[in-house]
């Protein structure tokens, strides 16, 4: 059994793997425009074995070679850019030590006003997490009050979890609001919306998890939106103030890619014409069974054509302690954790927010295997209160167990079994609980489709190509 430790600050945990996936991107990147190894060396510049070498994972990337690479073919630098695994046993643990250590005041309007500390995160997920501690203390809820002062907001989405009396404000559509939390309270917040927190009480700890996320505005989403411009942008953007807009939206964009006259598309799915434009317009919605009709017409999963409104009011959804759902795990009768739902909001279905008791001390689980939690998105821990945690799990062959001291926290790749017990004495008056954050990566639904649907036995190949689609005789470059 081995102990979960941090690589050194700044360094690569995989370096040889992000080689390897370099070289790979380069190779895919050359077959997909139809080059052989020969003639994408002769494209770079490049003499044959030079060209085999930035293959091979002793080598690898170079970023001399991407800029070549965008500039003679239609690529972009990122496109043979690999991700960076600096997780190789599946977690990455920041002590509560290292998380002090981290400690920096900024001022807002001339007084000390936030302490932030960082929080586990890794480069593989969009986490930016941090621990903030409120130093202006206020003793009313306006939001004018001289000792509040506003951020600008931020383009990542934010789930924030209170410990302490807390103040939220919050700005939307010209309006300020502000909510009064308290421990176990909690609010997931849309982009770019300004906010900021104080604490109503100097005598006790005020502080809050701020978990902010990119979510599917970041990365190849940003970059492209922000090369085609904002007119551009302007037509992806769904209504989601109304399920009959953004409906009317989604069908005519379908429409307008298949080139298909809605009087066609009403006779292919037996909706009366009126009605189907009616849809098209905004002005009503599809029924249950008209989605499936005119899905299986226009060849698109029934999904494709329902909308998502958010559950967010104002540009928030707020969940108090006291009114959120809890449950036994993985049964009633078989209590190895009590789970409580925190903030969300259906606009991401792959982002849940729960607050996980260990029911189990370490004592007890001889006698019983812990039942192990498992999830396919990306996890962000943090130990909240109460005591210590045992934290133990299974990732490449191996087992691992670190304990989670209060104040430390984790990241957890997808698909890690965890268990988690409660690791020695804790405060009595505190349970012992875990703050967990899970969201979607970059592996949506739809990639997740097309890995299902690969050509057999291929899933290995589309990580990491090492063979050409065809094969080259001779030296005049024919094909087979």
């Amino acid at each position: 059994m081995s102990t979960a430790n941090l690589p050194p600050a700044g360094t690569p945990a995989d370096d040889e793997g992000f080689r390897r996936r370099a070289g790979a991107l380069l190779h895919s990147a050359a077959g997909d425009l139809k080059r052989t190894s020969r003639s994408a060396a002769a494209d770079l510049g490049l003499t044959d074995a030079d060209y085999a070498a930035h293959l091979a994972p002793e080598q690898g990337f170079s970023w001399d070679l991407a800029q070549r690479a965008a500039t003679v073919w239609p690529l972009n630098e990122r496109d043979l850019v690999p991700v960076r695994n600096d997780c190789p046993r599946g977690v990455r643990v920041l002590r509560a030590t290292e998380s002090a250590s981290s400690a920096r005041v900024f001022q807002r309007g001339g007084i000390d006003y936030y302490e932030y500390r960082d929080t586990a995160m890794s480069r593989l997920a969009s986490f930016r997490s941090a621990w903030i501690r409120m130093l202006s203390v206020v003793t009313d809820d306006d939001p004018h009050n001289a000792d509040v002062h506003w951020n600008n907001g931020h383009a990542l989405y934010q789930f924030t979890y209170c410990v302490g009396p807390v103040n939220y404000y919050y700005r939307w559509n010209g309006r300020d609001h502000v909510l009064r939390m308290n421990t176990g309270d909690s609010i997931w917040g849309l982009p770019f919306s300004p906010h900021t927190f104080t604490a109503r009480n100097a005598e006790e700890p005020a502080y809050v998890l701020a978990l902010t996320y990119g979510g599917e505005l970041m990365g190849d989403a940003q970059h492209e939106l922000g090369a085609l411009g904002p007119d551009t942008a302007r037509g992806f953007a769904l209504d989601t103030d109304s399920a009959a807009a953004a409906q009317g939206r989604l069908l005519r964009s379908y429409l307008d890619a298949s080139t298909l006259p809605l009087e066609h598309a009403a006779e292919l799915s037996g909706i009366p014409a009126g009605r189907l434009a009616g849809v098209a317009d905004g002005g009503t919605t599809l029924t249950p069974g008209e989605v499936t009709a005119l899905a299986a017409a226009l060849r698109l999963s029934p999904r494709d054509l329902l909308p998502v409104v958010p559950d967010a009011v104002d540009g928030v959804s707020f969940r108090p302690a006291a009114t959120s759902r809890s449950w036994y795990h993985p049964s009633a009768g078989h209590r190895d954790y009590r789970v409580r739902e925190l903030a969300g909001d259906r606009l991401h279905p792959h982002t849940r927010a729960l607050e996980i008791h260990p029911q189990r001390a370490d004592s007890d689980s001889a006698d019983q295997a812990v039942t192990p939690l498992r999830t396919h998105q990306h996890q962000y821990l943090h130990n909240v209160g109460g005591g210590p945690v045992r934290m133990a799990w299974q990732h490449g062959g191996e087992r691992y167990e670190t304990v989670l001291e209060p104040g430390a926290s984790a990241y957890v790749t997808p698909f890690v079994r965890a268990e988690f017990t409660r690791s020695g004495r804790g405060d009595p008056t505190d349970p012992t609980r875990l703050l967990a954050l899970r969201i979607g990566g970059r592996v949506t639904t739809e990639a997740r489709s097309a890995l299902g649907s690969m050509y057999p036995g291929s899933l290995e190949r589309h990580l990491h190509e090492d063979r050409q689609w065809c094969e080259e005789r001779g030296t005049g470059g024919s094909w087979t």
